[in-house]
């Protein structure tokens, strides 16, 4: 009996770290160094990108451990706050298809002004 207390109380304990986590995160995303924080991890750990065509074997597994923890991070926002890691996500979605069209440009020598 004393062992099923232990992990139910080990749980709870969980529970309550997870919540104050979540409370943490949705607290800083009220700030603007908040999202500039979340919006720094999200863009460095590449939430929003997959695997290289052609990536394999230990190159791909590492490039997928990586991914996992911006992957972690991301959901963790989204539950403490979906509607502001959405605002992030789509803002540093919507630069890197600017700097797309930029570069495009560049390459092609036109000229926009």
């Amino acid at each position: 009996m004393d062992i099923i207390e232990f992990e139910q109380e080990l749980e709870r304990q969980e529970m309550l770290e997870h919540r104050d986590v979540l409370l943490a995160i949705s607290s800083l995303l009220k700030t603007n160094e908040g999202k500039t924080l979340f919006k720094y991890l999200f863009k460095n750990l590449e939430v929003i990108t997959t695997p290289e065509n052609g990536m394999k074997g230990e190159e791909l597994h590492e490039y997928l451990g990586f991914l996992k923890a911006g992957n972690s991070i991301y959901k963790l926002t989204c539950e403490a706050d979906y509607k502001e890691s959405a605002l992030i996500l789509s803002e540093l979605e919507r630069k890197r298809y600017d700097d797309k069209i930029r570069r495009y440009q560049i390459e092609n020598s036109i000229n926009t002004n």
